[in-house]
This record gives structure tokens, C-alpha cells and sequence, in this order.
């Protein structure tokens, strides 16, 4: 029991301090749209995790263990989401960043040391209705989807979780329960500092210039094309190179 929870917590956090596309993509949406954007990326890829091991579990138990560590399944799974990869890359190297508070009062043309005047209240409430109709967040549950697919879509994570349930599994003597506790705390860590990447990337926004964040925005789309591109060619294009030798 002792044992499940302390490498269950020693697993999550080093799968805390990994740096792959959800990473990249939870830090740009804390900027771009807050913690609760954020968070809601962070409980699509948390239930994806979850769903894989689950699904992992059931599979192993069906006896389809030869299908998911399948070369071809692997290659399918790693082009379709190498292509998700690089067509969300190519949103954030091509989308404007979000106006700082400052530059939004700015724009409203009020003198807001006289805001109470009835000119000034009708132009602040004419403002605030078109900031509202053009500028609306992204729902969170496409967030929370669009988490989920990211992670989905990693041929590596696949990986990873087949070869962790077959670990665990045989090391606890698919005790279910120790089995259980292990994913819960695994889980729970990756759930827990994602929500915390999440809230402090919505903290740093404030520090951030226009110019600054669509650095930011650069930088995190072309990480996530550049891993686009590599899980297409480590998966698909370096096999066949291999065999050509």
C-alpha cells in the first residue's frame, strides 16, 4: 500500500517536470486566456491520461497487448497527431496576442477619474458590450477537448502508459487496488501541477508586453510544429530509412 503511493507520487512528479506538447500548450493558454482556459486544457489532458489507463488496463485484460505495441497502430496514431500538432502550432505563430488592461482602457478614449458622468457611463457601457461580443474566451469544454486530443494523439504517451500498466501491473501481482491507488496518485500529481503551470502562467501575463507575448506565441508554435515533425518522422520516416539500410 506504502509502496503504491510513494512511487504513485514519485512518478507524477517527474511526469510533472516533462516538456512535451501539452506543456507548451497549457503555458500559451494561461497567457493568452487566463487560469480558468487554462485549467479546463489541464482536465482535458488529465482525462486523457486517465482514459489511456483505463483503457490500457482493459485492452491488456482482452489480451490486445500485441496490437497496441503494433509498429503500424503506433505509426497511424503518431501522423495523426503530428498533424494536430503542427496545425495547432501554426494557430499560435499566426494569432495576435491578447491587449494588456492597460491598452484596453486606453482604446475606450474614457477619463476614468470622471467616470460617473452619463456621457462617459454610455461610452464605457457601448465599449464593454463590443469587447464582449469580439473578444469572448474559448468555451472550456473546447479546451478541455482540445487538451484531451493533444495528448491523445501522442504516440509517446501511448507508450508510456502501456509500458508503465505492464510495470506496475506485474510488479504489484495486478493487485487492482494497489493498481488503483498508484494511477490515483500518478494522476492526481500530473492533474495538481498542471493546474498550478496553469496559474502561474496566468500570473506572469501581467508582465508581459504585446511584443513579449507574441514572442511567446512564436516560440511555443514552433515547438509544437518541430514536434509535430518529429513524432512524423520518428515514427513513420525513420523505420523506413532503417530498413532501407
Amino acid at each position: 500500500m506504502f509502496a503504491a503511493i510513494y512511487e504513485g507520487l514519485i512518478l507524477g512528479l517527474v511526469l510533472a517536470f516533462s516538456f512535451g506538447p501539452g506543456f507548451f500548450a497549457l503555458i500559451n493558454t494561461g497567457i493568452k486566456h487566463g487560469f480558468k482556459s487554462a485549467g479546463s486544457l489541464a482536465v482535458g489532458i488529465f482525462l486523457s491520461d486517465l482514459a489511456l489507463v483505463i483503457l490500457i488496463f482493459v485492452l491488456l485484460a482482452l489480451g490486445a497487448q500485441g496490437f497496441l505495441s503494433n509498429p503500424k497502430s503506433q505509426s497511424f496514431i503518431g501522423v495523426v497527431g503530428g498533424i494536430v500538432l503542427i496545425v495547432y502550432g501554426s494557430f499560435n505563430l499566426y494569432s495576435k496576442p491578447p491587449k494588456t488592461d492597460a491598452q484596453l482602457e486606453d482604446s475606450t478614449g474614457i477619463n476614468h477619474l470622471n467616470i460617473e458622468t452619463d456621457v462617459n457611463k454610455n461610452r464605457e457601457d457601448k465599449f464593454l458590450n463590443k469587447i464582449d461580443s469580439k473578444d469572448k474566451l474559448p468555451h472550456p469544454f473546447m479546451l478541455g477537448l482540445k487538451g484531451f486530443f493533444i495528448n491523445l494523439l501522442n504516440p509517446f504517451v501511448w507508450i508510456f502508459w502501456l509500458a508503465t500498466a505492464t510495470t506496475v501491473g506485474s510488479k504489484f501481482e495486478f493487485d487492482y487496488f494497489k493498481i488503483i491507488i498508484f494511477f490515483a496518485f500518478t494522476l492526481g500529481v500530473v492533474l495538481s501541477t498542471d493546474l498550478l503551470k496553469a496559474f502561474v502562467s496566468y500570473k506572469i501575463k501581467r508582465f508581459l508586453t504585446p511584443k513579449l507575448m507574441k514572442v511567446v506565441n512564436m516560440i511555443s508554435g514552433i515547438i509544437l510544429i518541430v514536434f509535430g515533425f518529429y513524432l512524423i518522422y520518428k515514427i513513420y520516416f525513420l523505420p523506413l530509412q532503417h530498413h532501407g539500410h
